[in-house]
């Protein structure tokens, strides 16, 4: 089936890993929406030991965690609740979020269909002028009839209020401070190798280890290095874009 995007990208701390524990049949299941295989990612698929460590990495920034969230909730057909993650993700700047919403709107899983509201979240995480995501919005506005057009472009603007950088970047950055105010660290420098033990698959007898120095790397909190590095990944990761799916129009 064809889909608007499969996206495998390669910096696991950004949480934008492709990694494998779903089978395409699990995300294809007989009890899912028509539409949802047009609205799935690879980078949704992952094993139940990554995902524990890519949630703990998370913790501290709210965009990463929703987002892997949604994944999560998508990977297991739960659409509503990926739809509600994503949508958390989205308030704090998360482009990848936003735009996994508006393939929902655009075909009708974990919210009812609706075209313009596709086309004005598609707008909005094409703010950066990530190649793939302007692609895919200019796609959507050639569908739109002018009735549609009219009305993406009167809701996008709260759309973009809420949700646009201006927006959203400063309460990511809010949300960001107040998770390092919360973390207990050293003051004397470098700590060294930071692990955190956590059961295996069979329990305690076989433990898994986290590094923390991915998740304490200074980097990730300085928000202009975070943001850059996300336009690093968005604007030369490995992205597939496939042809746009024209969704039935409702009657």
């Amino acid at each position: 089936m064809k889909r608007f995007a499969a996206i495998a990208l390669g910096l696991c701390s950004l949480g934008l890993c492709s990694l494998s524990l779903y089978s395409s049949a699990a995300l294809a299941a007989s009890d899912a929406p028509p539409q949802a295989a047009a609205v799935s990612a690879e980078s949704d698929l992952m094993t139940r030991d990554e995902y524990d460590k890519r949630s703990r990495v998370a913790l501290t920034h709210p965009n990463e965690l929703w987002r892997l969230y949604g994944s999560r909730a998508a990977a297991r057909g739960d659409w509503d609740d990926a739809f509600r993650h994503f949508r958390r993700a989205a308030g704090f700047a998360d482009k990848y979020s936003q735009h996994r919403l508006s393939l929902m709107y655009w075909h009708g899983v974990g919210a009812p269909r609706d075209r313009a509201l596709a086309y004005a979240w598609a707008d909005v995480a094409a703010e950066r002028q990530y190649p793939q995501f302007l692609v895919l919005r200019e796609k959507m506005w050639l569908e739109l009839d002018e009735a549609e057009r009219t009305r993406a472009l009167r809701e996008g603007q709260a759309i973009y209020d809420r949700y646009g950088d201006q927006a959203a970047k400063p309460r990511f950055e809010r949300a960001m401070a107040q998770s390092r105010r919360q973390i207990t660290g050293s003051h004397l420098g470098d700590v060294g190798k930071l692990q955190v033990f956590a059961p295996g698959p069979t329990g305690w007898t076989d433990p898994g280890t986290v590094d923390l120095n991915q998740m304490l790397n200074e980097w990730r909190w300085d928000s202009g290095r975070y943001w850059a590095a996300e336009d690093v990944i968005w604007r030369h990761g490995n992205v597939e874009v496939g042809p746009t799916e024209v969704a039935p129009r409702s009657q």
